[in-house]
């Protein structure tokens, strides 16, 4: 009776423990360009939207480089998937505007529109403003949210100044900088 008592006390505990291991986790979603702005650049739409899905993928290829542990103080799973649909199912026709300035967003909105494979935990993005070629910079604001609820914890504007050769490395090289150089 008393191994049976134990065994139940165990598997009792080992299955909370499960439970509050998926509420603790972080997951980075990637960069959400849906709202960016981008200001001077000679770029077509269509060649931005080829290297926001390219800049999100360099955070699975380049995990020592795009490393956002440093930033959140513990290791996250990266899951770039929904971003990429949501990047790709945009149209990025309005992309490129004549003022150095980024649109009001309705974060809790688009938060509540992911479309994610977790239920629990905390889900952390990037959220695209404005892309500044005169300044070479970028500017996005960084979000951590509850998942289950789809509360924000947390919005922090974050600029990275940008630098280097070819569309995707230009604009990526913004997200390295504010990885290497910022915290939560």
């Amino acid at each position: 009776m008393k191994k049976i008592f134990l065994f139940l006390l165990c598997a009792t505990g080992f299955t909370c423990l499960n439970a509050q291991s998926d509420e603790g986790k972080y997951y980075v979603y990637g960069v959400d360009f849906t709202q960016a702005k981008v200001y001077a650049a000679q770029e077509s739409p269509q060649q931005f939207a080829v290297a926001f899905e390219k800049i999100n993928r360099l955070l699975i290829m380049e995990p020592r480089k795009y490393d956002f542990s440093r930033m959140l103080g513990r290791i996250p799973e990266v899951i770039i998937e929904p971003m990429l649909k949501r990047n790709s199912a945009t149209d990025f026709q309005n992309l490129i505007t004549l003022t150095p300035r980024g649109k009001d967003i309705d974060y809790p909105a688009i938060i509540g529109s992911y479309s994610l494979p977790q239920t629990e935990g905390t889900g952390v993005v990037l959220i695209a403003k404005l892309l500044d070629k005169p300044n070479k910079e970028a500017t996005y604001d960084l979000i951590t949210f509850n998942i289950a609820t789809r509360e924000i914890l947390s919005k922090k504007e974050v600029v990275g100044k940008v630098r280097g050769f070819g569309l995707q490395n230009y604009w990526a090289s913004s997200i390295y900088r504010i990885l290497k150089f910022n915290e939560m």
